[in-house]
């Protein structure tokens, strides 16, 4: 007799049906392919992988004052280029920039080691180590 594995009760079951797992588990094990799971083993509810993703990235953002942001900016790009262009925030030492114009693009990355030099001075140093800039 062999218990059920739902515990409802207990019925004969054939040597034959104990040794045909064993058999499978023991082809399974000799070929590495691991064990005989059934097919919901390996199943995770989208919430538990989720939180799982999330918890692995570092989606912590400094906080600083947008009004500081703009006037770092400013400071470090000048007044025409600010006009086009915005600093949206700080991030693990990236500086965000959004643009206008693939023009503006061009000259921040033209100017980007006198920019990040001059982020730092406003900000702290080692603040800012690179600029990530998205837009046109």
């Amino acid at each position: 007799m062999q218990k059920m594995p739902d515990g409802v009760g207990e019925r004969a079951v054939r040597a034959g049906n104990l040794r045909s797992g064993a058999r499978a588990q023991t082809v399974a094990d000799f070929f590495g392919s691991g064990s005989v799971l059934p097919t919901s083993a390996n199943q995770r509810s989208i919430e538990s992988l989720l939180g799982e993703l999330l918890s692995e990235l570092d989606l912590q953002e400094d906080t600083l004052a947008p009004e500081l942001l703009a006037e770092a900016w400013q400071h470090a790009v000048g007044a025409a280029l600010a006009s086009v262009s915005k600093l949206a925030g700080v991030a693990r030492g990236r500086a965000r920039i959004s643009v206008s114009h693939p023009t503006v693009r061009y000259e921040i990355t033209r100017l980007k080691p006198q920019i990040i030099r001059a982020l730092n001075k406003t900000l702290g140093m080692g603040s800012v180590k690179s600029l990530v800039i998205s837009g046109s």
